[in-house]
């Protein structure tokens, strides 16, 4: 059996990004107010964490592009945008800051899996020619042959680590140590499913999985210094 993308008049891939951003926001905006956050809190949070993720994430893509001005929107680059949202607006406002860095984190991946299924829609990031089971095949004059399904797998995958981190920050205590675990194991996640890609050369690390490693590192050294920053508070 496989799957046929039809061909499409206009390309859902930006409105389903957008909705993607706004759905993992919306859920992260539900934590924090479960979780007894000031709603101006939670309001400067979210405005400030938006618009670093978008920032970031443009930028990401057009660094990239290496001298061509393509504009997209890139998940690494969102997901460092978002953590350096919530680091910012921790220096200004000390209201539960560890519990505004876990929801966001713990939406990262819904965002990321819903967003692939603009990916799916649009052709690109697709996985290696492939014709077997749920191979994907699109209507599309553009692009010939049939894939391995790897945007299916990434939705799957990052959509089970988003309930993976919800019970995380859920049931400890130490949303701090959540935090570290939760980016730990979206690395390493999103590291292997490069191998799925029609676009790895076929080399035991390609560029991308190294982009991914840069991308992680970043968080996770805002996330420690941001640690650092918390205690002080605390103190």
């Amino acid at each position: 059996m496989k799957i046929v993308i039809p061909a499409l008049s206009w390309s859902p891939y930006g409105l389903i990004i957008i909705a993607s951003v706004a759905v993992g926001f919306t859920v992260a905006v539900f934590l924090m107010r479960r979780s007894g956050v000031a709603r101006q809190t939670v309001l400067y949070a979210s405005l400030l964490t938006a618009v670093c993720t978008v920032t970031v994430s443009i930028m990401t893509t057009v660094i990239q592009s290496q001298g061509t001005l393509n504009i997209g929107f890139s998940g690494l680059g969102a997901a460092v945008g978002m953590i350096l949202g919530v680091f910012i607006s921790g220096f200004i406002m000390h209201d539960k800051s560890d519990v505004v860095m876990a929801s966001f984190v713990a939406t990262a991946p819904l965002m990321y899996g819903l967003a692939k299924t603009g990916c799916l829609f649009a052709g690109c990031c697709h996985g290696k020619p492939y014709d077997g089971p749920f191979a994907i095949v699109y209507s599309s004059t553009g692009i010939q042959g049939s894939y391995f399904p790897a945007q299916i797998i990434d939705m799957i995958s990052f959509i089970l680590l988003f309930v993976i981190a919800l019970i995380l920050i859920g049931r400890m205590k130490n949303k701090i140590f959540a935090i570290y675990m939760i980016l730990i194991v979206l690395t390493v996640v999103r590291f292997l499913l490069e191998y799925l890609r029609s676009y790895h050369e076929g080399t035991l690390i390609s560029s991308g999985q190294v982009t991914v490693l840069i991308a992680g590192a970043l968080a996770l050294i805002l996330v420690t210094i941001w640690k650092g920053v918390v205690k002080k508070w605390n103190l």
